[in-house]
């Protein structure tokens, strides 16, 4: 299953959760949940969800935990950047990818594996990107932050249900 291949319209999520020591029906929640003023009283008959099947491509976006919508970027697509959580989280644990997407595919290029990165300026065919990276010096873990250009080129084409997304994209090293 690739993470570049999911789509999701929407998440769906009903049902009242029971956590140890918790009662729903009271009107107080644990102290990191703001509490209602009260809580709703139920409406009708209550719908029962089914979990998702092993292999449906939306648990594929549970591993999504930093997401960046670049609009503008191309005259072909949608230009996205993503992490994914999962990797080491001690030591640079946000595998983080660029994707061109359309209605009618994707495409995505990962970048690396770093502790965070952000979007310090974006445009046409370019994003300037700041990003954290772990390391080791002699026995001791350090984090330094760097910055590079991630640059793309794209064929000039008309408009077209199957765009001719970038073959490549590049990272230079930046001050």
């Amino acid at each position: 299953m690739s993470i570049c291949r999911v789509s999701i319209s929407a998440v769906l999520i009903a049902g009242c959760l029971t956590v140890a020591g918790c009662n729903p029906s009271a009107t107080t929640a644990p102290a990191s949940v703001e509490a209602p003023a009260r809580f709703v009283e139920g409406d009708g008959e209550p719908q029962t969800w089914n979990p998702l099947a092993e292999d449906d491509p939306a648990l594929a976006a549970l591993g999504v935990v930093k997401f960046n919508d670049l609009p503008g970027l191309s005259n072909i697509s949608s230009v996205r950047m993503f992490g994914v959580g999962g990797s080491d989280p001690a030591m640079n644990g946000l595998r983080v990818y660029l994707a061109f997407v359309s209605p009618h595919g994707e495409r995505a290029f990962l970048l690396g594996n770093f502790r965070d990165y952000r979007v310090i300026a974006a445009s046409p065919g370019r994003i300037d990107l700041e990003y954290d990276e772990d390391i080791f010096v002699g026995d001791e873990p350090q984090t330094r932050t760097l910055r590079t250009i991630v640059s793309w080129t794209e064929i000039a084409q008309e408009s077209s249900p199957n765009p001719e997304y970038p073959s490549t994209v590049t990272m230079t090293p930046a001050q």
